[in-house]
């Protein structure tokens, strides 16, 4: 496992680097010029405010001087200074990665607490009522729309029954009581939807698990059909769930705008979005880094969790 681990990381080194220039360059390709937004206007920047400015940012270096300046200074944490606040950029992204990182990882505990029983309890019990309503249940929830979702969520649980506060944020280790309150409605809106993509593929995957051969050994052993299915098929099964929790996860990490706007939610996914409004380039440059670091980490961690799951697997 120490060896499997190390070379899972060694494996991550071009990829962070291949990172790293694409994050650089993309900038570079982006509408608009940093000069106009430094100087706060638009295509009538005087020629010698321009080569000022330039010279003190560094951008009449060559391309290649810029970017391994900019990788030095990425290097020892220092993303570089936002256009529009003029304060350091990892002080803005810190600030925020811990409203994100809260929001995303309980969506993906409530996906998995309502999929995982779900569409196991679906693949033991096929073509049964239960069957059909967990396939109804997940076909609604794909296809209802993210936004009107978390919407009817705002209108019904907060507004009609004032059950749930409908936005602001409290950190966990600040007010407990508080931060659940607050977000068990942008958690719910998040986790439901992803619940019903991944239902469907338990389903999936437990079906082809209970029709394999050592089900039917471990059957002829007189072994309880609880345990041949929650401790043999369910884990074999849930390879295929763990690798579309774990891209969600990072999906949720960087693709939470439409939530963190409808629930004024203070988070890495609002803050780009300013940004990119903005033309904030820095801060998108840093932003996009940062969420492109997390699915790298995340994909660590779901091939580690392979492993725990599956001790046969091995590198490629």
């Amino acid at each position: 496992m120490f060896m499997y681990t190390i070379n899972r990381i060694l494996y991550l080194i071009p990829v962070l680097f291949i990172l790293t220039v694409l994050v650089f360059s993309f900038v570079h390709f982006l509408p608009g010029d940093v000069i106009d937004v430094l100087a706060g206007q638009e295509g009538v920047v005087d020629p010698a405010v321009r080569q000022a400015l330039e010279r003190e940012y560094g951008l009449d270096k060559p391309l290649y001087t810029q970017y391994f300046i900019w990788l030095n200074r990425v290097l020892h944490g220092n993303f570089g200074t936002s256009l529009v606040t003029r304060r350091p950029i990892a002080l803005e992204f810190f600030k925020r990665i811990p409203a994100t990182l809260y929001l995303a990882i309980v969506g993906t505990v409530i996906s998995l607490l309502i999929a995982i029983p779900l569409g196991t309890m679906a693949a033991v019990k096929r073509n049964t009522a239960v069957d059909y309503v967990a396939q109804l249940l997940s076909l609604v929830g794909i296809s209802i729309p993210e936004f009107w979702f978390a919407l009817l969520c705002v209108l019904f649980f907060s507004l009609h029954l004032g059950w749930l506060p409908s936005s602001e944020y409290y950190s966990p280790f600040d007010h407990l009581g508080l931060s659940i309150q607050h977000m068990i409605l942008p958690a719910a809106a998040l986790g439901i939807r992803q619940a019903a993509i991944t239902t469907r593929l338990t389903r999936s995957t437990m079906l082809d698990e209970v029709q394999k051969e050592y089900v039917d050994t471990a059957r002829s052993l007189g072994l309880p059909e609880w345990k041949v299915i929650y401790q043999y098929t369910l884990r074999n099964a849930m390879i295929p769930t763990l690798t579309i929790s774990g891209l969600q996860l990072a999906q949720l990490l960087g693709g939470t705008v439409v939530i963190e706007t409808i629930f004024a939610w203070p988070g890495v996914g609002r803050t780009l979005f300013e940004a990119i409004i903005s033309r904030d380039f820095p801060v998108i440059q840093a932003g996009v880094l940062i969420l492109g670091l997390a699915v790298v980490v995340i994909n660590l961690l779901v091939d580690l969790m392979y492993r725990v799951l599956n001790p046969r697997v091995r590198l490629a």
